[in-house]
């Protein structure tokens, strides 16, 4: 089994550490759940390159060939999920979400709307909410996205990979099946990131 370092790094010889300390954004205290991406790269490097010159970017990388690196320690918080969270109970399940407030926030326009929701979702705790960067640890998946419905496919290496890792993190963590979430589901991505991505 794997362990993870004082400094927050997943030591086993699946794991190639290539950590990029400029997309760390101060400490991540507690982690509740997964996000899965895809990189819309090609190839690793290719995503390693922005990784080095700061900003954006996940804990760890799975390449097509199934190589996973660790960019980040998960004692750290990265900006993976995006500024605007969707509404979890509009999601699953409609009737939570008959409040006063999400009525009113429902007559907005589609802009202000999904900021006023954002607003909202983030006032909650996890689980009644989507995961945030500041709880949550991402996976990104080498792949290019073909248009703006679809990624290509992930490959049956990185599906193995994918499906270790996140069991190493199922156990360290404490975490659940239900605590994994593709990036389109969180926030408002395209539809085929991560869809064909396996982790069960």
């Amino acid at each position: 089994m794997s362990r993870i370092n004082n400094n927050g790094m997943l030591i086993d010889n699946r794991i190639q550490l290539r950590r990029s300390p400029t997309i760390e954004h101060g400490q991540l205290s507690n982690i509740h759940a997964v996000v899965v991406h895809q990189t819309d790269a090609p190839t690793a490097q290719h995503t390693f390159n922005p990784y080095d010159s700061g900003g954006n970017g996940a804990h760890f990388l799975i390449g097509k060939n199934g190589q996973i690196y660790q960019t980040a320690s998960i004692n750290k918080r990265c900006y993976h999920v995006g500024r605007l969270i969707k509404s979890k109970c509009l999601t699953i399940k409609k009737e939570n979400c008959n409040s006063v407030e999400m009525a009113k926030i429902l007559t907005m326009s589609w802009s202000n709307r999904i900021k006023a929701i954002n607003s909202l979702e983030r006032t909650k705790n996890y689980p009644n909410r989507y995961p945030l960067n500041s709880d949550s640890i991402g996976i990104e998946l080498v792949g290019k996205h073909i248009d703006e419905k679809i990624y290509e496919a992930v490959t049956p290496q990185q599906n193995t990979s994918l499906i270790w890792l996140v069991g190493e993190i199922y156990i360290h963590c404490n975490l659940a099946l239900s605590d994994i979430y593709t990036h389109p589901e969180v926030s408002y991505k395209n539809p085929g990131e991560a869809s064909t991505a396996v982790w069960q």
